[in-house]
């Protein structure tokens, strides 16, 4: 059987850039990424060419271009409407993607912008007809405008529909992706408040524990100071069990939790303990973990009051800003050792740190000038991690 030559080289026409278009359309995301070009940009240059390739693929059903009888005709031909489509696709491509990003900022609904998307691709694509007027011989001219706008009509309802597939599916991917990322969100919050409970459970039992001892001690030949001890220990309990759902609170709460365990302590010691407490007005509302200073105070009073015939100095102070706070805890008692030790309390404060802070704070022990452990929080409110 054979093919005459125009229908052969239309049918070729017609697969050629059709499998082209396909191929773009499914690799568009990766289109031009090698370039120097922001991703908006790439989108819109890669539709470009999807849509180029597809009003080259219907290029003979246009009644002025099926007119040719020779390989050398049909390369003119396809030229003249190459030109053509590039125009009547890369302008109305590059202005409708530059009027749908200026729409998504301007806060109206998706329906109207859908709305007014959709009537920009009708307008553009049916607007050939007023060029088409203008390359087309008097004697085709009607014949070919009409066909022209017809077909202008069907594609435009095929591309809108198109806009309003991949717009509403990659809607609902986005949906499901912040569902995923909530869910992950949640599952981290979980994990999160599971380990700062275990660390909880840690510090509270040798807090008490050493508490314990102490009022034992005390019961032996001080009654009224035991009593007072165990009465201050009460209200510590007290203010910790009211604060016992809340993982973060405010600085100046965390301070006042720990001059109520030094004050546990001052009923102990009385005049061998010397305790001073300053803090900037500008970090008191400063979220932190709670328990993030009691552990460090505690070991500052064991080693600062660890020679009998010594007085005990303890100094906390906290200095910084809304997203940046210091807290130095300062003793005089015997140097840190090269390898400190690490138990329960200071165990305790790191993991938080890591576990609220990662890679924000620093946490370091000095001897010299003098004898103070320094705590320095970087963005406290970005990278605190609230449960």
């Amino acid at each position: 059987m054979h093919i005459p030559f125009e229908t052969a080289v239309v049918l070729s026409n017609i697969f050629i850039f059709s499998s082209i278009g396909i191929y773009l359309y499914y690799r568009s995301e990766i289109l031009f990424s090698g370039f120097n070009i922001n991703s908006f940009n790439r989108r819109r240059l890669a539709l470009c060419l999807v849509f180029l390739c597809f009003y080259m693929a219907i290029m003979s059903f246009y009644p002025c271009y099926n007119g040719f009888n020779t390989f050398g005709q049909f390369c003119m031909v396809s030229f003249f409407h190459l030109l053509r489509s590039a125009f009547f696709v890369f302008l109305p491509v590059l202005v409708i993607s530059w009027i749908q990003r200026w729409l998504e900022n301007t806060g109206i609904t998706l329906f109207k912008r859908n709305l007014i998307i959709v009537s920009c691709i009708f307008f553009f694509l049916t607007s050939t007809n007023i060029w088409m007027a203008m390359l087309v011989d008097p004697s085709h001219r009607i014949n070919t405008i009409t066909y022209t706008f017809l077909m202008s009509l069907l594609f435009s309802g095929i591309v809108s529909a198109l806009y309003l597939n991949i717009t509403y599916a990659n809607l609902a991917e986005k949906r499901l992706r912040f569902e995923r990322e909530l869910e992950i969100s949640k599952l981290n919050e979980l994990k999160t408040k599971a380990e700062l409970d275990a660390l909880q459970a840690k510090v509270n039992p040798h807090f008490l524990y050493n508490t314990l001892n102490s009022i034992a001690e005390l019961s032996l030949h001080q009654g009224a100071k035991a009593r007072q001890m165990t009465i201050a220990l009460a209200e510590l309990f007290r203010y910790s069990l009211n604060k016992k759902n809340e993982t973060m609170i405010a600085l100046e709460d965390e301070v006042e939790m720990v001059e109520n365990y030094l004050m546990i302590e001052k009923i102990r010691f009385e005049d061998k303990l010397e305790i001073s407490i300053e803090m900037d007005n500008a970090v008191k509302q400063v979220q932190v973990p709670k328990f993030i200073l009691q552990p460090l105070v505690e070991n500052a009073v064991k080693h600062g009051l660890k020679e009998p015939d010594k007085k005990g100095i303890i100094k906390i102070t906290i200095t910084g800003a809304a997203n940046h706070i210091d807290l130095v805890i300062f003793d005089n008692g015997a140097p840190f050792p090269e390898d400190i030790q690490i138990g329960y309390g200071l165990k305790s404060v790191m993991d938080k740190l890591s576990l609220f802070y990662p890679d924000k704070h620093t946490i370091y022990f000095e001897n010299e000038p003098v004898k103070q452990v320094t705590i320095a929080i970087t963005n406290t409110v970005k990278n605190a991690q609230p449960v």
